[in-house]
């Protein structure tokens, strides 16, 4: 009888210590969210979501989305920000093959996606 007893407390035990460590895990996450929250201004999301943006489009033209064509693969290398005029450079190689169909709908799918008319987007210039 008494190894019963033993038995039932070390299972409680148990589901105290579980909940202890998840009440833990929770706060971890919530502040390592409000830190990572706090590292990044408005400014910095809205550069991340043009460098994603410009990566999507080219994937799209790539796959002739909405009757959009190049005559070779496209490949994003990158972009250039200058802050004293709010000016972005998509970089896009092969730059020959890219035709002002192409280019309008790369700008016109990053101003879609940031909803933010403060930049200016160029391509290859």
């Amino acid at each position: 009888m008494p190894n019963f007893i033993f038995n039932s407390k070390m299972g409680q035990t148990s589901i105290e210590f579980s909940i202890l460590l998840l009440i833990i895990l929770v706060i971890v996450v919530s502040s390592i969210t409000n830190v990572i929250n706090g590292l990044f201004n408005e400014e910095e999301r809205t550069i991340d979501k043009i460098d994603i943006s410009a990566k999507t489009a080219v994937s799209l033209v790539n796959s002739h989305y909405n009757g959009t064509y190049a005559n070779e693969t496209l490949t994003y290398a990158g972009m250039y920000l200058n802050e004293t005029s709010n000016e972005v450079i998509i970089y896009i190689v092969p730059d020959y093959t890219i035709n002002e169909n192409v280019k309008n709908f790369i700008v016109n799918y990053i101003h879609n996606y940031i909803n933010n008319s403060k930049y200016i987007i160029k391509i290859n210039k």
